[in-house]
């Protein structure tokens, strides 16, 4: 009895260790210190001894991974998760990472897929919690596809859902988000003051770089479409200032140089086209076709 005893505990205690590995590599996820995370992940899976618990800390540390743009035998799994249909929850989790995977990749069609079927599964779990971080993502490549009023929908359900649950977590930072992204939707459709007031609302909320980017972007946009030079100059100044990533920096170029040609600054102007065109070395008269003609109407900022 008393050696049996021994074996249970020894069991519970690894079951805590391998959950509370879990927990420290869900917890890097969140810091962004992605490298780490697979570190806790590896030493999970390594002791790890049940199935059910296994399949979990390999959709974990495929969110990661899919993070860091990287394919590995667990990127792979994911799909197995889904026919093997085990757990509601897997089976939600995997869907949501391989919606996120396929917009990464720009393959619209299926991250489509996998946003749906998250949301069914959601449904199919009674867990409508779980719906509103599919949504922000739906919402984003229906973006990116210019489907907007299929983006409004999902942006707007997304910001009805207020209470907090284990895969809804970080509300305020959703919130702010779903709030950019339906502003900058507002904007696409022509409702101008609108789409300008909610990514003010959602700027209040912003912290991290690329929100406040996007945002800052979103609004020299938004102000050079109402003819409010000077908003739109300021807040794309702010916009190329906190910039990090290659898109944010285009845009930013873009519509500065548009806001200077407007304003009737040719130096300006030639400035900005000239650091678009770096991003574009094969097409060699660009900067001749920013002068000659205004693309605003063909541009989706979130390509």
């Amino acid at each position: 009895m008393a050696a049996g005893g021994a074996r249970v505990g020894t069991m519970l205690e690894l079951t805590n260790r391998v959950e509370e590995l879990r927990q420290t590599g869900l917890a890097k996820v969140r810091e962004g210190a992605l490298e780490e995370a697979l570190g806790h992940y590896d030493e999970a899976l390594a002791l790890v001894d049940d199935d059910t618990a296994r399949e979990l800390i390999t959709i974990n540390k495929a969110d990661a991974l899919i993070a860091l743009e990287r394919n590995a035998p667990e990127v792979q799994e994911l799909a197995r998760v889904i026919m093997r249909r085990r757990n509601p929850r897997h089976v939600y989790l995997a869907a949501y990472a391989l919606q996120y995977k396929h917009r990464l990749e720009n393959n619209l069609k299926r991250a489509l897929f996998y946003g749906e079927l998250a949301l069914r599964t959601a449904e199919e779990a009674g867990e409508p919690l779980w719906r509103r971080v599919v949504l922000l993502e739906l919402g984003n490549v229906y973006e990116i596809d210019s489907q907007m009023e299929r983006a409004i929908e999902c942006f707007e359900q997304a910001l009805g859902m207020t209470a907090e649950s284990a895969e809804n977590r970080d509300e305020d930072i959703s919130h702010a988000y779903a709030l950019e992204n339906l502003g900058y939707c507002r904007l696409m459709q022509g409702n101008l003051d609108v789409g300008i007031a909610t990514i003010h609302e959602a700027l209040e909320l912003l912290k991290d770089p690329v929100g406040l980017a996007e945002a800052y972007i979103d609004l020299c946009y938004g102000y050079l479409e109402k003819g409010d030079i000077e908003n739109a100059h300021h807040y794309g100044n702010e916009g190329l200032k906190v910039a990090n990533d290659a898109r944010h920096v285009r845009n930013a170029h873009y519509l500065l140089g548009e806001v200077a040609y407007t304003a009737g600054d040719n130096d300006a102007a030639e400035f900005h086209f000239n650091e678009l065109s770096r991003f574009y070395p094969e097409f060699t008269n660009l900067k001749s076709l920013l002068f000659a003609i205004d693309l605003r109407s063909m541009v989706n900022l979130k390509l």
